[in-house]
């Protein structure tokens, strides 16, 4: 691979993950404190807990965010610690639909065009409305959404000239732990595994790599989400540091169940749920061990 794509590459990642922070940034100001309450009231019991979780964190697209304020929350004595593992629950499972609207509107719609107004009307709109909040934190939110989609479309553009100037097949014959340990790696630095999927479904996209392989990095990535969670926890209270503990166990499970199983849940979810395309089946594999993984829990 030619140093260009690999800056191509690299300035794409940069602009996703500064679109992903304006765009949680702007979420977390707009209702920041109307989730704080919603949360509060609602994880009563643990059902509730686990479907507002997923619920909350659809909305913010960052299960990290949602994470970290519940741990705030039980720090505060606001909620109790079995309820904020529900809460945890839901959001493992919240942050796989950023996956699925990556796979959906970053691969399956082309948005390469439509970027570049949004992202010009609503950094205008910033300077416009510097002063009136709530429409500075809108214009920021779609600044975000703008900058996050441009980024994605850089890594798409990357990896398709990548796949003519380097070949990967010698690399791909490495064992699948080899993989898992690489998104476990490149999430637990990055601190977001949005960035890590991206990459992956970029690479996929451009059949640089097999399903399998993929999965694989997806299921490190999974487990890297645990590392931010564990150091918020630091220094906390006992309850903190058990909910702490309790989410990095779920995603331990649920990664290892994936890895053992991982062919026989390509098959069931190729198979039974009837989904052919490769970028589908990645984003549902990583709700499927969320989904089975909470049940279980």
């Amino acid at each position: 691979m030619d140093s260009i794509n690999i800056w191509q590459l690299l300035a794409g990642l940069s602009l996703f993950l500064y679109g992903m922070f304006h765009l949680e940034d702007a979420l977390r100001q707009l209702e920041g404190r109307s989730f704080k309450l919603f949360l509060k009231r609602h994880t009563k019991n643990k059902l509730s807990a686990i479907l507002n979780g997923t619920l909350v964190t659809g909305i913010l697209q960052s299960s990290s965010i949602v994470n970290l304020m519940v741990l705030s929350f039980v720090g505060a004595g606001m909620i109790s610690m079995r309820n904020a593992l529900g809460v945890v629950l839901g959001a493992n499972i919240g942050g796989t639909l950023n996956s699925w609207l990556v796979a959906l509107l970053g691969f399956k719609v082309d948005l390469g065009n439509a970027t570049f107004p949004i992202i010009g009307l609503a950094g205008i709109a910033m300077v416009i409305f510097k002063e009136r909040k709530n429409y500075y934190h809108f214009s920021r939110f779609l600044f975000g959404f703008g900058l996050l989609f441009m980024g994605l479309d850089f890594m798409k553009q990357s990896m398709d000239a990548a796949i003519h100037n380097f070949n990967f097949a010698p690399y791909l014959n490495y064992p699948r732990v080899v993989f898992l340990l690489i998104g476990l790696l490149i999430t637990s630095v990055i601190q977001t595994s949005a960035a890590t999927v991206v990459i992956v479904l970029s690479a996929l996209n451009a059949s640089i790599i097999p399903l399998e392989t993929a999965v694989s990095v997806i299921l490190g990535a999974e487990l890297g989400t645990t590392v931010k969670v564990a150091i918020g926890s630091i220094g906390g209270i006992a309850a903190k540091k058990r909910v702490a503990l309790g989410n990095t166990m779920f995603n331990l499970v649920s990664t290892l169940m994936g890895y053992v199983f991982l062919d026989v849940i390509i098959s069931i979810i190729r198979n039974i749920f009837g989904i052919a395309d490769v970028l589908f089946i990645l984003v549902a594999f990583q709700s499927f061990i969320n989904i089975i993984g909470a049940i279980l829990f």
